[in-house]
């Protein structure tokens, strides 16, 4: 059964909710771009897509066709027996040209949320549904997303997957799974010249109460209050729509006692090292990177 887009619920509800949910289960998202074929009222396949993850998994979503594009983030707000599914899209659509000849854009943000029966579809008409606007000669068929929506039932926690099928070159489309860590992996240690401590790898809860971390470097002991947060939230709806700070966490580092302010370093979980620069010329390096499966 069709479903339709409604709006105004709180998109920040709808992540917080799915993050709270227990990882007994994966959520899948099945995604077909159609338009009607030229023959009559089947419709033909253009690309297709399946994202599945733990139950906190949230969609990324990219569609181009000639002279407009559409991003979204897709969360999933779980009941017994239905799902809402909430999402935050940002669009842009050619007007026209300036009178120096320089393209011109119309940009545009809004949310939209629908409930559904879990494996129902919910229908998203990016560019418009068919008949609205003026139509011209050059104008493509219309073309709409199905989003399908399911569960299976599964022990333990697993990774994401994703899987994108292009059929027709004329439009781009791409789907990704964005996580918002739960727990994150930080492998620490203190470096003075070419001097550096051991490793220290402490598992971290973003938003928790930190944790006390000791070094020992040229026979001292240095200690610092951690605290692992997450970023600010973006600024313009692009941002949003494209989730960039999804996997991003920022280190809060201080000295116990200090009245100095804290050390922050944001990065991704990419288990690339990021340096913190201290006082005194020490400096700290560490990495994020997502926690073993268990």
């Amino acid at each position: 059964m069709r479903r339709s887009w409604r709006s105004s619920l709180p998109f920040a509800a709808a992540l917080l909710a799915a993050a709270l949910q227990a990882p007994n289960y994966r959520v899948t998202y099945r995604l077909r771009v159609v338009q009607p074929a030229a023959a009559g009222a089947d419709t033909q396949l253009l690309a297709s897509g399946v994202v599945t993850g733990p139950p906190e998994t949230n969609l990324r979503l990219s569609l181009r066709a000639p002279g407009a594009e559409l991003r979204g983030l897709l969360a999933t707000l779980p009941e017994p027996d239905t799902v809402n599914l909430a999402a935050l899209f940002f669009s842009r659509r050619a007007t026209g040209r300036s009178r120096r000849g320089l393209p011109l854009w119309e940009e545009d943000s809004y949310r939209r949320w629908t409930r559904l029966p879990w494996g129902g579809t919910a229908r998203l008409y990016p560019f418009g549904p068919a008949g609205a606007g003026r139509p011209t000669r050059s104008a493509r068929p219309p073309l709409w997303v199905e989003i399908t929506v399911g569960r299976q039932f599964a022990a333990g926690e697993t990774r994401a997957s994703e899987e994108v099928t292009i059929v027709d070159s004329a439009v781009l489309f791409d789907a990704q799974a964005v996580i918002p860590p739960r727990r994150v992996t930080v492998r620490m240690s203190l470096v003075r010249g070419d001097t550096a401590s051991s490793q220290r790898t402490v598992d971290f809860v973003p938003e928790a109460p930190g944790r006390r971390v000791s070094f020992v470097l040229g026979g001292e002991t240095f200690d610092f209050d951690v605290t692992l947060e997450r970023p600010e939230p973006p600024r313009t709806g692009r941002d949003s729509a494209l989730a960039v700070d999804a996997d991003v966490v920022c280190l809060r580092l201080l000295v116990p006692g200090s009245s100095g302010p804290a050390r922050v370093r944001c990065g991704r979980l990419d288990n690339v090292a990021r340096r913190l620069a201290l006082v005194d010329g020490d400096t700290l390096v560490a990495t994020f990177a997502w926690p073993a499966v268990r």
